[in-house]
């Protein structure tokens, strides 16, 4: 697919030549055709039509003449029964998810029962809602197949096959929850084998604070109620939590009596992750378009001012005047990396040098040394290290920045400041950094979060972009961070470590 919308005449259809296409929508193309669901990508108030190979079995004889129409021609027999999800998800923002939804389907002129499992997410460009990201399954096999399973106990082998080949769990258990069936994606989701699980308890795939789900779930099947699509969390062999859509049915016996329960399960984290990474790739493609705009409206002044000061050295001769100048300078130049370090977006463009991690802390400190001592702040630091790595300058003071910044904010009172830099215990493994502060600390339930894009703990100051942005620079170095706090009465601060290599990712000799 691919190699067909490189191909196609988009020149002929509302999105234009190729070439012209917005960064978000080739961003959104890409993420579309690496999708290993089938994915549909409807874009524009036309909403015309991209899909990934994936979705190429489900459409059949629709492709290829599906590719850049119009959703209502490809789907017209079924636009009926999707454009409200469609039409809320584009005009109003609204994200649609629908589990085995009954949708004909035209093939070979017969119109074909079929169900649909799909999630319907808006993109958004430049503020306004650009297309839909339309993941979806076709769960028709599966619908159809639980159905036969509680229709007839006379058709249990042909019902044991579909169980057995599904691409969802599909298990039973008695109504004390003991295991009593287990299909291969079972094993292949929680890592159990059939001889491992069978005969044990339920609980032992349910979390322990989930637990008092379980006797809600048995309560409604002992009543004959079927729990449908209810969302919940499951453990795995290797103790890995997944997000799971869940839909549980009574078993009964000849008499009518409920003898236990079928259980169909899907795994559902790898929707929630395409979910949250469109949201996150907007933020940042948003945050990144909003720094470029406040960069260039704050360097357009400061270039010209830089300018008169140049024009001005000519026409002072005594000393006094020249240093004046000298410090005026110095002084917009801090103005302009302290803008890009508000901005928390600042990303590197000139060439990877060598340069001493002692040096560009020691600029970072003089930077920020009035602001600690406004503060009541005092500076402790040790700059011990000699050692110069290949590194990104600019990258590496954005990131000394960035700690200094949020350990100033973490002692409104004041307090002490302590950075050091020195060569690892094995001087081969490179420059440790340590940042640390006797601020407020930051609680432990926060502290798996702080390097997340947006997450802050200042909710009035903080953008959550500074640890973000100081991981990624990190880690394209090649080096480590890593962050400790405690918020007690008596001990209370944070301390942030870096280990840089020597032979950083940006050593052209290290190759």
């Amino acid at each position: 697919m691919a190699g067909r919308i490189r191909a196609y005449g988009w020149a002929e259809t509302p999105l234009g030549p190729i070439e012209g296409w917005s960064e978000t929508l080739l961003t959104s193309v890409n993420l579309m055709l690496h999708s290993p669901f089938p994915t549909i990508l409807s874009w524009g108030p036309e909403m015309v039509f991209l899909y990934n190979d994936a979705a190429i079995s489900t459409l059949t004889e629709k492709h290829p003449k599906a590719l850049g129409s119009p959703y209502r021609e490809v789907f017209h027999e079924a636009w009926d029964l999707v454009s409200g999800d469609l039409e809320t998800c584009f005009y109003r923002g609204e994200t649609a998810v629908r589990d085995n939804m009954h949708i004909p389907i035209l093939l070979n002129g017969v119109l074909e029962d079929h169900y649909f499992s799909y999630s319907l997410i808006p993109i958004y460009e430049g503020g306004r809602i650009a297309g839909v990201y339309d993941a979806f399954r076709n769960m028709t096999e599966v619908v159809m197949g639980t159905r036969r399973l509680r229709e007839s106990e006379a058709r249990l082998g042909e019902l044991a096959a579909i169980v057995a080949s599904s691409d969802d769990v599909i298990l039973s258990k008695d109504l004390n929850g003991i295991i009593t069936s287990w299909n291969e994606s079972a094993v292949r989701v929680f890592g159990y084998s059939a001889d491992e699980i069978i005969g044990t308890s339920i609980l032992k795939l349910i979390p322990e604070h989930l637990h008092s789900d379980e006797k809600r779930i048995i309560e409604n099947i002992r009543a004959g109620r079927r729990v449908e699509h209810f969302e919940t969390m499951r453990l795995t062999k290797d103790g890995r939590l997944i997000e799971v859509s869940l839909t549980v049915s009574p078993i009964k016996d000849a008499n009518g009596q409920v003898i236990g329960a079928s259980k169909i399960l899907r795994d559902i984290s790898s929707r929630r992750l395409i979910e949250q990474s469109l949201l996150q790739a907007e933020k940042i493609a948003a945050t990144g378009r909003m720094a470029a705009t406040i960069a260039h409206e704050i360097n357009n002044p400061l270039e010209a001012v830089m300018n008169l000061l140049y024009l001005l050295r000519g026409k002072i001769t005594d000393s006094e005047g020249v240093n004046y100048l000298a410090l005026a300078e110095d002084e917009l130049g801090r103005v302009s990396h302290i803008a890009k370090q508000t901005l928390g977006y600042y990303r590197e463009h000139a060439a990877a040098s060598a340069a001493s991690l002692s040096d560009i802390v020691e600029h970072a400190l003089t930077i920020y040394e009035p602001r600690c001592h406004a503060a009541g702040i005092a500076i402790r630091k040790s700059l011990d290290s000699t050692a110069r790595t290949v590194l990104r300058r600019g990258e590496m003071m954005q990131v000394m920045s960035n700690l200094i910044a949020n350990s100033i904010y973490a002692m409104p009172e004041g307090g002490t400041l302590s950075v050091s830099v020195s060569d690892a215990p094995n001087p081969e493994d490179g420059v440790v950094v340590i940042i640390a502060d006797d601020g407020v600390g930051i609680a432990q339930k926060d502290l798996s979060r702080v390097f997340e894009a947006f997450f802050t703990t200042r909710a009035t100051v903080g953008t959550g972009i500074g640890l973000f942005v100081a991981k990624q620079f990190v880690e394209g170095h090649g080096g480590r961070i890593r962050i400790e706090s405690e918020t007690g009465l008596e001990t209370h601060g944070t301390a942030v470590t870096i280990l840089v290599p020597l032979r950083t990712s940006y050593d052209v000799s290290a190759a």
